[in-house]
């Protein structure tokens, strides 16, 4: 059972990295008039880019919680390979604020911006991989389930502050997580 779970985890990492290949394709433009009363705060490129180690604690601390991974996994590939088809599909671009890099956290968000254009933001893979692996994860750790959910929300809404992402791109986000656990219950069935 190790060996498949290994196998699924490659698959939904695999999935996730669906976006690199088709980043930097021209998109339709996206706008917002709430937008502009979004405050651009530097320090929530800390959780931004703390999804990262979040994903990875997620996929490996869940390794050995066998359904609950199973699930993740499962989750982590269905969306993985919805969102690419979308982005593919219909690609969109996000308009970023001209920053003077002053400070290690503007430095650190304009080393982001040229390092991930600013393509295929709908639906914001930060929002659905973070809801995901905070979904399951209070699955395996239920006594620490407000400092998961903490943990996820924070990531989530770094996307607006760090001017990566619309609010139609979060919500489109969170429906695809949902979908996506829904459809691993219709896969692997109820958590036991």
């Amino acid at each position: 059972m190790l060996v498949q779970l290994i196998a699924l985890a490659l698959l939904a990492a695999i999935s996730l990295f669906l976006y690199f290949p088709l980043n930097g394709r021209e998109g339709r433009l996206q706008t917002s008039p709430f937008v502009k009363h979004i405050p651009f705060i530097p320090a929530f490129i800390v959780p931004y880019l703390g999804l990262f180690p979040y994903v990875a604690f997620s996929m490996l601390a869940l390794l050995f919680f066998t359904p609950v991974a199973a699930r993740l996994y499962v989750s982590l590939i269905f969306s993985g390979i919805v969102a690419a088809l979308i982005w593919y599909f219909m690609p969109t671009t996000i308009e970023r604020p001209l920053l003077v890099p002053k400070g290690p956290l503007t430095k650190t968000i304009a080393w982001m911006y040229r390092l991930d254009p600013s393509d295929n933001v709908f639906p914001s893979a930060h929002v659905f991989t973070a809801v995901l692996c905070s979904y399951y994860l209070t699955f395996a750790f239920p006594l620490h389930e407000t400092l998961i959910w903490t943990c996820g929300v924070t990531i989530v809404s770094s996307t607006l502050f760090v001017k990566q992402h619309h609010i139609s791109d979060l919500v489109a986000g969170i429906a695809l997580a949902a979908v996506s656990i829904v459809f691993s219950y219709f896969i692997l069935g109820g958590l036991s």
